[in-house]
């Protein structure tokens, strides 16, 4: 074993990684060099979390730059710099970041009342994802921190948050909450209908309210009272039933019978719009919503994590109340279009770009490319989330299929290739607009 700071072409450092990078890398004299950062890494997603003690690991070989981030104690092979670099990232399951190269992105599937989301971008409390390839894995803000720019988004700021919503296929049981956001804007493409629950293909979405039974009442205020009193009777039984379960009793057959009358008199204030595969859904802030059971979907939304319960037909696991009386106050009454994406461009190569969403914070395109085709995407100064729908994506000498995701960096140059299969590639690109 030998000490890093003792050997050839080795430097140590502390404090700010990209500083110490800068300063390094401008009088780096050799064309193969290793420079270690101590940094200490605040959690910000943790409220009061005591910081991390991390270290950066920069490796120059030629015009080559890698870049790594590890908690763990680093021992040196006695290996050239190079050599021991990748040794490290070897022993240590570390992913190698190059600032001009995209980065996969490891799913993380976290369970819920109504079934599982997949989180691809997701970094809070619950949990945090990370940057993937292969089998290795780094939290996507320990790598942020180190990047020597931000490429892969700014230090201590979330990603546009991009997951999967993967809904039970039983009734009631998989519908999701009856929601509304303030803050956070969402757009979903919806992937699969779960045909034991919708054998037509036709799945539903709860998105907003009837509008001839708004227009029935003499006032938004006399309607927003009749479904807040609605919805306070479901919650009042539901919260009887979730203690009677609690304390390992059964609801009597009348007492299912009610929750079941109170329920349905509490939707019918609500709307439920058909779905179809490859369907986008936007929500705009303040828009009541709930994906219903057996329905999959994509889903690009703001990374902040507030949200107002209206109802749920369960218990509700994360909070102790529900939303319902501030939230009535100010949920959308009108329902605009479902989904407004603008007309398809469509190239001569037969390349098939739709833009399906123009938030004020991230937009997000649809793109179709026949089998075999390769297509030059547009360089823009911010990263770029990409996700395959369908088909496979051949970038960079690594393969995508369905459901896998990768992180595009700023600035970056190169094609994307549509793998020569039958199938064509189809899939999103979300791209934050600050």
């Amino acid at each position: 074993m030998h000490s890093v700071s003792e050997s050839p072409g080795f430097s140590r450092d502390r404090g700010d990684p990209r500083a110490c990078y800068a300063r390094w890398r401008a009088s780096l004299a050799c064309e193969e060099a290793v420079l270690l950062v101590e940094f200490e890494f605040a959690r910000y997603w943790l409220e009061g979390a005591t910081p991390q003690h991390l270290t950066a690991i920069y490796c120059v070989a030629g015009d080559s730059l890698g870049v790594a981030v590890t908690d763990r104690e680093l021992v040196a092979q006695g290996l050239p710099p190079a050599a021991q670099y990748a040794q490290w990232l070897g022993a240590h399951g570390l992913v190698s970041a190059e600032p001009n190269s995209p980065i996969g992105l490891a799913p993380e599937t976290v369970a819920k009342p109504w079934g599982r989301e997949i989180w691809y971008t997701g970094i809070e409390r619950r949990g945090v994802c990370h940057f993937a390839s292969g089998e290795a894995r780094t939290p996507i803000p320990w790598l942020q921190a180190v990047l020597p720019t931000p490429v892969a988004g700014e230090p201590g700021e979330a990603l546009v948050l991009l997951k999967v919503l993967a809904p039970s296929s039983h009734p009631v049981l998989g519908d999701l909450y009856f929601e509304l956001h303030e803050e956070k804007r969402e757009v979903y493409v919806v992937t699969r209908i779960d045909r034991q629950a919708w054998p037509d293909g036709v799945g539903y979405i709860r998105y907003g309210f009837d509008q001839q039974l708004v227009a029935s009442y003499p006032s938004e205020g006399r309607f927003r009272a009749a479904y807040l009193d609605a919805v306070l009777a479901y919650e009042a039984l539901r919260r009887e039933l979730d203690a009677l379960v609690e304390r390992g009793g059964r609801p009597a057959p009348a007492q299912s019978a009610r929750e079941a009358l109170l329920r349905e008199r509490m939707n019918r204030f609500t709307q439920l719009r058909p779905l179809r595969v490859g369907d986008v859904v936007q929500v705009p802030l303040l828009m009541p919503h709930a994906l219903q059971h057996g329905v999959r979907a994509v889903e690009f939304q703001t990374p902040s994590y507030e949200r107002k319960i209206l109802s749920f037909a369960q218990k509700v696991l994360t909070q102790d109340h529900w939303d319902t009386r501030e939230a009535v106050t100010r949920m959308r009454l009108d329902t605009p279009d479902i989904s407004r994406p603008q007309p398809p461009e469509c190239s001569p190569a037969g390349v098939r770009a739709e833009h399906i969403v123009d938030f004020p914070d991230f937009v997000v395109q649809r793109l179709t490319l026949p089998p075999g085709v390769h297509w030059q995407l547009e360089v823009t100064d911010r990263y770029r989330l990409l996700m395959v729908l369908a088909g496979a994506l051949e970038l960079g000498g690594c393969r995508y299929a369905a459901d896998q995701a990768l992180l595009l960096p700023a600035r970056w140059r190169g094609l994307v290739s549509a793998a020569s299969a039958p199938e064509p590639l189809v899939f999103l690109l979300a791209t934050p607009r600050s």
